[in-house]
């Protein structure tokens, strides 16, 4: 796939006709789970599973987008074994799977949920496995324009007119730092510009789907690698938060592995000194 296309591309489509998916196409989404998808974590026991109109209903009071559930044709939903990295996994992955989908000119949406159990008795899952990621999918309606909030804050948010679902993001210069946090000097030197391996990937991560657009994360380049890190929001809810970084990781390295090959995440604190604010936490750290 052309990630770096794919990433840039992609929209979120909150209202879809009624219009079914080809189960040629269905059958093509499980072959790709089956054999393709990319996994940040292989070792974690994963299963998909699809499921048509008649989970719209059910869904209702389990799952949605802002507390609302979004009507589609079609729903993916992960389930994953437990793990310590279990949700940014699945953030990953579904990740893949809906730039999969856009490859195949299909529309999607990411889905929120609070409680796996409620999802599963909703859906008639039985599974050991927890519901790790879910998203609607099929052919979106067309749109006019539309007002649109911006959320930065709770008591900071304003109208907007709103084309499609393109959402007001923080673009690079506002999220990558050199060697310590908040630092930006000799950025432009380090990361280059377009056609460069790691300002192009910096931008796709920046490009990641985030609840309610708060993009709770930033990266440091320092001499031991690229790290993510993970910035607190009192509206980020942990399972959002999580699958958002795993998002992240995903559009970085699928694009920085188009020009270095596979990259090596290590989780967890880094050995560099990035003098990061209270609540901020170092998510992974990759090696370049």
């Amino acid at each position: 796939m052309d990630y770096r296309a794919l990433i840039q591309n992609r929209k979120s489509v909150r209202e879809f006709s009624d219009k079914p998916v080809f189960f040629g196409d269905l059958d093509k989404i499980r072959e790709y789970y089956n054999n393709s998808v990319r996994r940040l974590l292989p070792e974690i026991k994963t299963e998909l599973r699809i499921f048509g109109t008649d989970a719209r209903a059910a869904l209702e009071g389990a799952a949605g987008y802002r507390q609302f559930l979004v009507g589609a044709p079609q729903y993916l939903v992960l389930l994953s074994e437990k793990h310590p990295h279990a949700y940014l996994n699945a953030g990953y992955m579904m990740e893949d799977m809906i730039l999969k989908l856009t490859e195949m000119n299909l529309d999607t949406c990411w889905l929120t949920f609070a409680d796996s159990e409620d999802v599963k008795k909703a859906l008639a899952i039985d599974s050991e496995l927890e519901v790790a990621a879910i998203a609607a999918f099929g052919y979106g309606k067309k749109t006019v324009k539309r007002l649109r909030l911006n959320f930065r804050s709770m008591s900071d948010v304003d109208i907007v007119a709103q084309h499609r679902y393109v959402e007001q993001k923080r673009g690079v210069y506002d999220m990558v730092f050199m060697n310590t946090w908040g630092n930006t000097y000799k950025l432009d030197d380090h990361i280059g510009f377009f056609d460069d391996m790691l300002w192009e990937s910096l931008y796709a991560a920046t490009l990641a789907p985030s609840y309610l657009n708060r993009q709770a994360y930033g990266f440091v380049i320092h001499p031991a690698g690229v790290s993510l890190v993970s910035r607190p929001d009192e509206y980020n809810v942990p399972i959002d938060g999580a699958l958002s970084l795993g998002i992240v990781l995903h559009h970085f390295a699928s694009v920085a592995e188009k020009w270095i090959g596979k990259i090596i995440w290590r989780f967890g604190k880094s050995t560099a000194e990035l003098e990061l604010p209270e609540g901020h936490e170092v998510v992974a750290t990759c090696a370049l």
